[in-house]
């Protein structure tokens, strides 16, 4: 081997971090506000080993899934997997969903959502709804294997009422086994099953008992393994806003028959993007839905998160090009202020990622969409450790006994 000089050793050793740091966004976690409940909480499940139960509720940042899914990571290893929690049918409704599941169908379903201003059918827990007339129609659920926790033995379907004009569900694996359907969880607006054995596949089917029942509609599923822990959920719908959620009366009274412990709002982007931005109103918007949040009964914890700093199309001549949004610091006063006034805490992504004009910098590093709207893969599992890392200090250190 050749000699080295000693500077090239000191250039290599100075500069070979500043390398690396430039090859992905710099991240400062940061949560702000009022911390004492979010630590109270924590503290009281780490000391009864009770049930945690969270929710992230957005818009398309949030969708796909990859945001929730490094948080979901933290809080079952600190508090154990209960397992996976809402798992939508996003393919069957033609959008994206989620990657840790794949959902099939061996028909087309008529499909609502939230942001519709007069949607066809009723929307709930999921901020879509699919439609189907057909006792035929089945749609099948296959999770990863490879992924501790994923396995599913309980299953509860949220759908229209069965004495009206709803068909009733089957459930069955894919060792054709059927999942027992448990009456006294059941209600006629949604169905519990239990499969005998954990699996990581299953079938959903219909049975018509009565002439009355006409079709299916389908509201959300939420599925666990049975075991104590933590399962953490996301409800994202592409385009939704604070008002589409705080509006809806069904997503409210459905939220509340999960018992969520903690909910995290993850919205402000579309707001940022409205052309008649009112921020007396939209103070207004994010105060509603915070508080229909902690009127139901578990009275969860809210912590609210600002948008990221999306950029905006411009144009110079025949030329377009992109620059920050000059709304999102306006949405993220709002949001900041709400969370002030209310005493809770906020994740503040929008600084996290380097305040106005970051979206540039995570754009040449390949982490968003053209236009500089969306992040990649990648982009969000970022995000979503930041997020975390912030969430991670409220957590009080194992109680020794």
């Amino acid at each position: 081997m050749k000699n080295i000089p000693t500077c090239l050793i000191f250039v290599a050793l100075f500069f070979g971090p500043m390398a690396w740091s430039q090859s992905q966004p710099i991240v400062v976690d940061s949560l702000t506000g009022s911390k004492a409940g979010l630590k109270a909480l924590l503290q009281y499940k780490k000391v009864t080993g009770d049930h945690l139960e969270v929710l992230q509720i957005g818009d398309s940042h949030i969708q796909p899934g990859g945001m929730t899914e490094p948080l979901a990571y933290l809080l079952q290893k600190e508090f154990g997997d209960g397992g996976y929690g809402l798992a939508f049918p996003f393919q069957v409704a033609q959008t994206n969903g989620h990657g840790a599941y794949q959902t099939f169908s061996n028909m087309s379903w008529k499909t609502s959502k939230v942001i519709q201003e007069n949607p066809a059918m009723p929307v709930g827990i999921s901020g879509y709804t699919i439609h189907n007339s057909s006792p035929e129609a089945t749609i099948t659920w296959e999770f990863d294997s490879l992924v501790s926790g994923n396995e599913v033995q309980w299953v509860k379907i949220f759908h229209a009422s069965i004495l009206d004009s709803n068909y009733h569900f089957q459930l069955v694996n894919d060792q054709n086994e059927t999942a027992q359907r448990i009456a006294a969880l059941s209600t006629p607006h949604a169905t519990v099953f239990y499969f005998p054995h954990p699996t990581y596949v299953f079938e959903l089917r219909h049975e018509q008992f009565y002439e009355k029942q006409k079709s299916s509609t389908i509201y959300g599923v939420y599925v666990s393994n049975g075991q104590k822990g933590a399962r953490i959920s996301s409800v994202g719908v592409n385009g939704a806003t604070y008002k589409h959620y705080s509006q809806n009366v069904l997503f409210r009274n459905q939220l509340e028959t999960l018992n969520p412990d903690l909910v995290i709002l993850s919205l402000g982007t579309n707001e940022a993007f409205q052309s008649n931005f009112d921020d007396t109103l939209f103070f207004d918007e994010v105060l509603n839905l915070v508080q229909m949040i902690q009127s139901i009964e578990s009275h969860p914890v809210v912590i609210l998160s600002t948008p990221p700093a999306v950029s905006i199309r411009k144009s110079s001549g025949k030329k377009g090009y992109y620059a920050p949004n000059p709304t999102v610091p306006l949405v993220r006063a709002v949001i900041l202020d709400v969370a002030q006034r209310l005493q809770i805490p906020v994740y503040d992504l929008y600084s996290a990622m380097g305040g106005a004009n970051s979206m540039k910098n995570w754009s040449q590093l390949g982490m968003t969409d053209k236009r500089q709207i969306h992040f990649s893969p990648k982009g969000y599992k970022i995000l979503g450790e930041s997020m975390s890392k912030a969430i991670q200090p409220q957590i009080p250190y194992p109680i020794i006994k």
